[in-house]
């Protein structure tokens, strides 16, 4: 999946960002950034019991979006939706795993530079 990394000033303090080439995966952004970073030993040890063979199925939900893990395939969705029909993607479960690794080293850099 082809992403990008970008700071954003808000006030006197700047942001990381990450951003999907495919619009299809603005929730995965969204979910990255909100519910990822505030849990994510949390999230981590959810995909990992999925990814071990420990677990078939686990669920995470975080302050916007909710994660239904499976062996192959997670599926991310809006929680917050008025209509319970928010935007959702489905994402390779290794993959994600991986970007979700990727994406809290570089917030950690990222803090660690602009403190």
């Amino acid at each position: 999946m082809l992403r990008k990394y970008r700071i954003i000033s808000v006030g006197s303090k700047k942001r990381l960002l990450i951003d999907f080439e495919d619009e299809k995966y603005e929730i995965l952004s969204i979910f990255l950034e909100s519910d990822v970073i505030p849990f994510e030993e949390w999230v981590k040890e959810r995909f990992s019991k999925v990814l071990s063979g420990e677990s078939q199925y686990e669920e995470v939900n975080g302050n916007v979006c909710g994660a239904e893990i499976n062996s192959q395939t997670t599926k991310i969705s809006d929680n917050l939706a008025y209509d319970g029909e928010g935007a959702s993607c489905i994402v390779d479960t290794k993959e994600l795993y991986e970007i979700i690794v990727e994406w809290c080293e570089k917030v950690k850099e990222f803090l660690d530079e602009n403190p």
